[in-house]
């Protein structure tokens, strides 16, 4: 089938599809940055930083990782990349592929340090807790 101009309906949805994720895709890669930053601030403000470096908190940084990779598609669509866009969407994914797999590291270990926690310790001759 020959797509012509008068039947605009086969490419104007995809088109307008890839052109509205190219802009969305950034602006929402900082807003999950964005998000990030907040429950580190709000823990550090609270005296506890590591609480904040949960399953979720990874899975949003990788989120930010991931959708920072997509600029050099976002730059594609308006002009040719620079040279440094794709460092910066090589870095970006990068960093959302270690955050990934600090995501699924961080919730075996909350699930080991959980069950670790939850076994009752082995009780001395004496009737005490050892510890």
């Amino acid at each position: 089938m020959i797509v012509a101009s008068e039947d605009p309906g086969l490419w104007v949805l995809p088109v307008l599809f890839l052109l509205g994720a190219a802009i969305v895709a950034p602006l929402a890669g900082v807003v999950l940055a964005g998000r990030v930053v907040l429950r580190i601030a709000r823990s550090a403000a609270a005296g506890d930083v590591w609480s904040a470096l949960t399953p979720g908190t990874w899975l949003l940084a990788a989120g930010a990782g991931a959708l920072g990779a997509g600029i050099r598609l976002s730059a594609s669509q308006f002009d040719r990349p620079a040279p440094w866009v794709e460092s910066v969407s090589l870095v970006c994914g990068s960093f959302a592929l270690a955050a990934a797999a600090m995501a699924g590291l961080t919730a075996v270990l909350d699930r080991h340090l959980k069950t670790a926690r939850d076994t009752p310790r082995p009780v001395s001759a004496r009737g005490t807790r050892r510890p």
